[in-house]
């Protein structure tokens, strides 16, 4: 089973059959399976990627997969954009889901940032060393696109391997407490 989460807006070809909002989809470990990706903003350029077994053969640096249950995968679909050589990088716009925004500020290393963003309460109890290291084995957050597994997100580790769920609880717009599941 597959889910897709696009960074960006977009329309998909999955083995060459349009699809505007993809719901996951099950599909042979065994067979490739062709995804292929069209922004719709134009300074986005498209690209396909090969699935087989659950794992990104192609365009790996845009595409990444992560297994979030048995025989379970979200994909995860970055921007491409054109190769101009420039001394600024891109500018992407900040995720719009707060526990991503939250994830981003503590991987960057903007404690301070990922404070703001969390419950008084929360940010009282927990130091920049323990946040730190809580976030220190993943290197990726993806929202669990599966409506049957509790968890709100996933965090997927350096390596390739099976993902970790997690329940960010909300309270008033800011981070109450993160459940691992």
């Amino acid at each position: 089973m597959y889910a897709f989460v696009p960074r960006f807006a977009c329309v998909m070809f999955l083995n060459g059959a349009f699809n505007e909002r993809p719901a996951p989809l099950s599909y042979p470990s065994s067979s490739p399976l062709y995804v292929t990706a069209l922004p719709l903003d134009a300074m986005l350029l498209p690209y396909t990627v090969r699935l087989i077994g659950g794992k990104a053969a192609s365009n790996t640096p845009l595409a990444r997969t992560f297994e979030a249950g048995a025989d379970r995968y979200i994909l995860t679909l970055n921007e491409r954009h054109n190769y101009v050589y420039s001394p600024r990088s891109p500018s992407a716009p900040p995720p719009a889901d707060a526990a991503e925004r939250f994830f981003g500020a503590v991987k960057s290393g903007d404690i301070p940032a990922a404070r703001a963003m969390m419950t008084k309460e929360l940010g009282e109890s927990v130091t920049d060393e323990a946040l730190a290291d809580f976030f220190s084995p993943y290197s990726a957050i993806a929202p669990n696109p599966y409506g049957d597994i509790r968890a709100t997100h996933f965090l997927a580790p350096e390596e390739n391997g099976r993902a970790d769920g997690f329940s960010f609880i909300f309270e008033s717009g800011k981070i109450a407490d993160i459940e691992q599941l």
